[in-house]
């Protein structure tokens, strides 16, 4: 019994030494990497959450050997470092499921990523479709321009070729040039007549701009609902396919059912055929020898021998 006491005692001395070790251990490999690293500073924050992680590991072991040879000093156990070891498992268990969640939620972002890339190319399709509508209807706008400044010179200047010819016909005498106000009376009439006509292509713009804003708006609007359409049909997609997976295998068993009765009623019927052949032979043996039942019809046969 002293001797297992006494064992006891070394092997607790050899354990808090082994710890003693450990801690100056620790303690020398905290110096060393404090004076290697004085000038050095974190690049990011990845470092930066790394280094911090290292001091809490640091601190964490330096308190759990602490804590576990006054243990051992006192009452001869360990559980410190026992539920340590429990403690750091539980956090590697919490490690791998927040990296199942971390891909899954990368996963998750990968795929809205590649949804607003898909939106922002039609969008940018449909930009450079009301572009080009813009862009046809400015060059129609222009070509109108032309062709009505195209007709006018064309007017006046038959007007000009008809009032010649008339008055050389009928050899009237040329008015008087016009005066200087009629003049600039005919110019100020022409510039408002212009001012006019761009004032109405200024508006025809600004209105098919502001239709363009809202067709752009109702163009989104019915994309948001054709999406939601498409997502609340894919979810009935999967409920209905649900449902026929679930009344399939119903459908399987039963006709499962149905083939292993077939099976069994037809085994039965050969049995019961098998038991009626039998039965009709056996029956016919026990007449023809006389048997059990029929053992009656031998005396009968004899008395009519003595008769």
């Amino acid at each position: 019994m002293e001797q297992n006491e006494r064992i006891s005692e070394m092997d607790a001395l050899l354990f808090a030494l082994s710890f003693e070790v450990v801690l100056l251990l620790m303690k020398i490999l905290e110096g060393s990497t404090k004076l290697r690293l004085a000038d050095w500073q974190p690049a990011n924050k990845i470092e930066k959450l790394q280094e911090i992680k290292l001091e809490k590991d640091r601190a964490l072991v330096n308190d759990v050997i602490r804590k576990t040879l006054i243990e051992v000093a006192e009452t001869g156990r360990w559980e410190s470092i026992t539920n340590a070891v429990e403690l750091l498992k539980q956090s590697e268990c919490d490690v791998a499921s927040l990296r199942v969640k971390n891909q899954h939620l990368r996963t998750t972002r990968k795929n809205l990523a590649a949804e607003l890339d898909a939106k922002r190319n039609q969008w940018a399709l449909e930009l450079h479709n009301a572009d080009q509508k813009v862009a046809v209807l400015r060059d129609k706008m222009s070509d109108d321009l032309h062709n009505a400044n195209t007709r006018l010179g064309y007017a006046e200047k038959w007007l000009f070729a008809r009032f010649e010819s008339l008055e050389l016909k009928l050899d009237v005498a040329r008015a008087p040039p016009p005066r200087a106000d009629h003049e600039q009376r005919v110019h100020e009439e022409l510039l408002k007549s212009y001012e006019l006509q761009i004032k109405e292509h200024e508006k025809t713009l600004e209105y098919w701009r502001h239709r363009y804003d809202i067709d752009i708006a109702e163009i989104s609007t019915r994309s948001q609902k054709k999406l939601e359409q498409l997502l609340i049909a894919t979810s009935k997609r999967t409920e209905l396919q649900a449902l026929y997976d679930l009344h399939e295998g119903e459908m399987r068993g039963w006709l499962t059912f149905k083939r292993e009765r077939a099976i069994r009623l037809e085994r039965e019927e050969k049995l019961r055929q098998s038991a009626t052949l039998i039965q009709a032979w056996w029956r016919g043996v026990m007449v023809r020898r006389a048997l059990g039942q029929f053992k009656y019809l031998k005396n009968v046969k004899g008395k009519g021998k003595k008769k």
